[in-house]
């Protein structure tokens, strides 16, 4: 990877993040409320996300890009299985209530991969990036609608999640952005510009949108609630740091640091706790005070986490 200033990775990160306070500044107003911060995660979900994948894929194919891309899937469900080990242990050492030890290594080892992660790295290192963090998220979307929603329903609810369930979650629209895209790519296909533009200008939508989302979120949580769990700050020294560091030790030791494929992977693992955290709870009655804290109080820490850690790739 092209090596960075320290300075250049602050302001990308920051023509990135400050997004935010439109959204944060237009609830705290009333001009929006939970549903057209619904409406808008739907559309980023459904449309804007799985343009921006497909757009990200249209680039001229090449073996080492596609050699890496077996590394990224590798690598990435390795770190997912280690901090989901940590994760167990952690639970514990702290003894949490079986009501919360679910959601808490669900947080743990679940990040916003879509959302933040790809926008952050479309700003900082380009369209390749996006193209391996699609990779990362899909690899996080395999695990979390099967092993994810396990760990929140176990001692939260009764409900049992069926076959089907289950298969409706994994084949969902941003994974079938990436496989679109990677099947053009694969066989060396580039759309015509009377869809490409179209294609990519949607695409184009996600980190603003995405963006603001997050700001309405953060505008709807209380302080006092938000910085007084003590559980809560474990999750982010846990998710900020500890895993970022451990996913940095696996790349080192599996395809070594530098190259723009391990800043995705720690980059990626670096990311805010997944707001599916926040859904997957309401839906099977788990702990939904802890996973918005846990969200909210990630997000808004991962503004100094996540150029630390990027900082910290120009010097492995």
């Amino acid at each position: 990877m092209e090596q960075l200033a320290t300075t250049d990775i602050i302001v990308a990160l920051t023509k990135t993040f400050i997004i935010i306070l439109p959204g944060y500044i237009v609830t705290k107003l009333g001009i929006i409320d939970e549903r057209h911060t619904a409406g808008m995660s739907s559309l980023i979900t459904c449309v804007t996300y799985p343009c921006l994948v497909i757009t990200a894929m249209q680039m001229e194919f090449s073996m080492r890009v596609l050699n890496n891309c077996k590394y990224v899937v590798l690598i990435f469900l390795g770190a997912v299985i280690a901090a989901l080990i940590v994760s167990k242990l952690v639970c514990l050492l702290v003894k949490l209530p079986p009501e919360r030890a679910g959601i808490f290594a669900f947080m743990l080892v679940f990040g916003n991969t879509g959302f933040i992660g790809l926008p952050v790295l479309n700003g900082l290192l380009g369209s390749e990036a996006v193209f391996y963090g699609a990779l990362c998220d899909s690899s996080y979307d395999i695990f979390m609608f099967t092993v994810g929603v396990t760990l929140i329903r176990q001692g939260a609810s009764d409900h049992k999640m069926s076959v089907g369930e289950t298969l409706k979650g994994l084949i969902n629209p941003c994974l079938v952005g990436v496989l679109i895209g990677l099947t053009l790519y694969v066989c060396r296909i580039t759309l015509p510009d009377i869809i490409a533009i179209p294609v990519e200008r949607i695409g184009d939508v996600t980190s603003p949108l995405a963006m603001i989302v997050v700001g309405s979120h953060l505008a709807r949580v209380r302080i006092r609630d938000l910085f007084g769990s003590p559980h809560a700050w474990l999750v982010c020294l846990m998710k900020l740091i500890i895993f970022p560091l451990i996913a940095l030790g696996i790349v080192k030791l599996v395809i070594g640091t530098g190259s723009l494929l391990a800043s995705v992977i720690v980059l990626q693992s670096a990311m805010p706790v997944a707001m599916l955290s926040v859904i997957f709870s309401e839906r099977y009655k788990g702990d939904v005070a802890f996973a918005s804290t846990g969200v909210m109080l990630t997000t808004l820490l991962c503004l100094v986490t996540i150029p630390m850690n990027a900082i910290l790739l120009q010097f492995v």
